[in-house]
């Protein structure tokens, strides 16, 4: 029984069920705390408190009847309340907010370990040929120069052509993508030899590596490119077997090229082609991915295997995006095999706002041009370099009514004189 002596109305007894109540140690802590501020309010209204002025046995014993003991609402339940399990708000908000940053280092340190396998390259900013007025101009834009090269497994890329050039513009404000492919028979201003000179595009690598390849490609085009990615078609097989194959959408033009190149590509980047038999999206593996984005002839020309090639890019992107469980794999058999001159802190950049990236648009460039024999070898010329320039702008950029630079201007009126076409 409680120690105070609480008093019973005067229509009570002490009957064994309100003994019970009384004995309930919770029963009688609710009635002390009844009795406190009870003469806490007496005392504020200047009363003098007495014994007799208080009568808490019917006003607890109503409350403790209604939400008395063990989470049971009925009356005179008779069993005691259940603990309140407390949050600290806090402490939680903090305790998660460690996790995280656990987390996050550990990804951090995962992400440098997979691209130390990259064929990495050291290069300066001053050799891309940037226009300072351009760089202002396209600040809000990352533009990265993706390259495919002819070299067979096994071979240098050093001396290698490129097969496919793609430009992945990332507006940084969104994170929007737009794919521009360039045609690799574009004749364009690049260095050989220390010697600037008009030639295909795509033998700037020859001359000059990735560096040159991107300062042809700011030169010409007026872009701010300053890094760019390396690989060649065993990387791209490798690539999509690593991932367990990509799905694209097969046309009937194109099975032709794929089923007469296929064992020919299988030899160059090592392995077996698989016949293709039907038309429509399927999953396809890597062998037959590195044919796909290669042929040409009766499928599309260059425009169309540039297109391709873009296909692919986007297939392999969204698929390595989802399977994060792949880069091991990635990592040992694939990286050694690309080229970049990206660092590893530029590359997590990158990354770390992919989840936001939205691939938006796929331009093909140059959108006029004039494409036939010039001293026995055949050229895409721009028809003009400077009006093909002006409608790139608008159409990655956002710029319109674009005026090209003094350097592009320059290009296009020399590209006019020496080959009479406009």
């Amino acid at each position: 029984m409680s120690r105070r002596t609480m008093d019973l109305g005067e229509d009570e007894h002490y009957s064994p069920e309100v003994i019970r109540k009384y004995e309930d140690p919770e029963y009688a802590r609710a009635a002390e705390k009844y009795e406190r501020e009870a003469r806490r309010r007496s005392r504020r209204a200047g009363k003098h408190s007495r014994k007799s002025d208080f009568r808490p046995a019917a006003d607890v014993r109503e409350h403790f009847d209604q939400y008395g003991s063990g989470g049971s609402h009925g009356r005179g339940s008779g069993k005691r309340p259940a603990a309140r399990t407390r949050w600290n708000k806090g402490k939680l908000i903090r305790n998660i907010l460690i996790l995280l940053v656990i987390l996050f280092i550990a990804f951090v340190g995962y992400f440098y370990a997979v691209t130390s396998h990259f064929d990495r390259v050291d290069t300066s900013k001053s050799n891309f040929a940037i226009d300072s007025q351009v760089a202002s101009d396209l600040k809000g834009y990352r533009n990265i120069a993706i390259l495919g090269v002819d070299a067979r497994a096994n071979e240098s890329y050093d001396g290698s052509r490129t097969d496919a050039i793609i430009i992945m513009s990332i507006k940084k404000s969104n994170g929007d993508i737009k794919l521009i492919s360039v045609m690799r028979d574009s004749y364009l201003k690049m260095n050989e030899n220390g010697v600037l000179k008009l030639d295909k595009i795509t033998h700037a690598h020859a001359y000059g590596g990735g560096v040159d390849t991107c300062a042809a490609l700011n030169r010409s085009l007026d872009l701010n490119i300053s890094e760019y990615i390396i690989f060649n078609w065993k990387a791209v097989a490798d690539t999509v077997n690593a991932l367990g194959g990509v799905t694209v959408d097969v046309k009937s033009n194109e099975i032709s090229d794929l089923n007469k190149y296929g064992k020919e590509t299988a030899e160059n980047v090592g392995g077996t082609y698989t016949r293709i038999t039907k038309t429509g999206k399927q999953t396809i593996d890597g062998v037959q991915a590195a044919t796909y984005c290669r042929i040409r002839k009766t499928s599309g020309g260059d425009t169309g295997r540039a297109n391709r090639y873009k296909k692919i890019m986007s297939a392999v992107m969204k698929k390595a995006m989802t399977s994060p469980l792949k880069m091991n794999v990635l990592a040992e058999k694939v990286l050694p095999e690309i080229r970049t001159n990206m660092t590893q802190t530029e590359m997590l950049t990158a990354v770390l706002r992919s989840p936001g990236y939205d691939i938006k648009k796929n331009i093909s460039w140059p959108k006029s041009y004039w494409g036939g024999i010039l001293n026995g070898v055949w050229y895409a010329v721009p028809t003009t370099l400077s009006s093909n320039v002006t409608w790139l702008h608008s159409k990655a950029f956002d710029q319109t009514s674009y005026t090209p630079s003094t350097t592009c201007a320059a290009i296009s009126n020399e590209i006019i004189n020496s080959t009479g076409i406009r």
